[in-house]
């Protein structure tokens, strides 16, 4: 599995474990990578389980996530998820 260059690991892989957690697909983990669709693709992925998402990854970074900044583009795939909270970081 490879990752997006500009994606620093050590981020992608706190994301993909907050998504793996919070879905409860720790067995799908080795699997995942940032092209791995997330919403419409993920098990166990919905609405609700959005909110509790950006809940746990808002606690993991000590980010915070305006509601106007949760697109359908951010939840597109996990690379695309691991960049948006990477640009949250810095």
């Amino acid at each position: 599995m490879t990752r997006s260059p500009e994606i620093p690991q050590a981020i992608f892989e706190d994301v993909k474990d907050v998504v793996v957690v919070t879905l409860d697909i720790e067995d799908q983990a080795d699997g995942l990578g940032p092209k791995t669709g997330l919403y419409g693709n993920l098990p166990g992925l919905d609405s609700l389980t959005v909110v509790k998402l950006i809940v746990a990854l808002q606690k993991r970074f000590g980010i915070e996530i305006e509601i106007d900044q949760i697109v359908c583009d951010t939840f597109d795939t996990l690379g695309g998820l691991a960049a948006f909270v990477e640009s949250k970081v810095r």
